[in-house]
């Protein structure tokens, strides 16, 4: 684990999840399932739904949380990261499907930035090459024209929608995505249909041929306890 010492006392720490993680993210998750187009889950999954999640992602690649210390000992979950395998059939080996989620009272604190810089390097050492993101976005987005250099900046709705923040096609911009495709009228939930807006970013250089994926269990313990300890000095960050 490494941690990180806040200008008011309290500490951040990076870890990778474990099972007994799984019901204080199931808490801070339902709003997203359940009031939300964030994703297009109905029902919000139990803690026993997320230790499986938790326990098949980690076959593979890392589940790694945003611990939060407060003054009085506390511990609280108020992120987490992890990647997929883009597909099951081997020629995707080499690329990965990236999800974020943040506890909402803790939003606006850089610790999706946080928890994405630790994240990449370990998905680099494991020889991923292309990273994706899929995100719901309006049918009013003005990001439209993929093929417009311009059209590509505009991640505006154009009509407010009370279930959707319009922020994450932005954050994933920022962080070296584009857009590089989209599904429209992909999703119904909360009485309105979704697009999906698919965002593409090239971790490192595509090898000629690539060596054979390092799964998580794999990785050397130094290569995680580094990534997460650059991306905490890299921050200096704070709640």
């Amino acid at each position: 684990m490494s941690q990180q010492q806040p200008a008011d006392g309290e500490r951040i720490t990076l870890r990778l999840a474990t099972p007994q993680d799984a019901g204080e993210i199931a808490e801070f998750y339902a709003p997203y399932a359940t009031g939300t187009a964030v994703n297009f889950e109905y029902d919000a999954p139990d803690a026993a739904e997320f230790a499986r999640r938790i326990e098949g992602v980690q076959r593979t690649f890392p589940f790694i949380t945003a611990v939060r210390h407060d003054p009085f000992g506390g511990e609280h979950i108020v992120g987490y990261v992890f990647a997929t395998p883009m597909g099951s059939r081997p020629a995707y080996t080499w690329s990965a499907d990236t999800s974020i989620y943040l506890n909402r009272d803790y939003r606006g604190h850089r610790i999706g930035t946080l928890l994405y810089d630790a994240l990449e390097p370990i998905l680099a050492y494991q020889g991923v090459v292309e990273l994706f993101s899929c995100i719901t976005v309006s049918e009013h987005d003005d990001l439209a024209d993929l093929t417009d250099p311009a059209a590509r900046e505009a991640t505006l709705a154009r009509v407010n929608d009370p279930h959707l923040p319009v922020t994450s096609p932005r954050f994933h911009r920022a962080k070296g995505y584009f857009p590089v495709g989209r599904e429209l009228g992909v999703g119904y939930k909360l009485g309105t249909w979704y697009d999906k807006l698919w965002m593409q970013k090239h971790l490192q250089a595509r090898p000629a041929e690539p060596k054979p994926l390092v799964k998580l269990p794999d990785v050397p313990e130094s290569v995680i306890d580094d990534a997460f300890a650059r991306a905490l000095e890299r921050h200096g960050h704070t709640l």
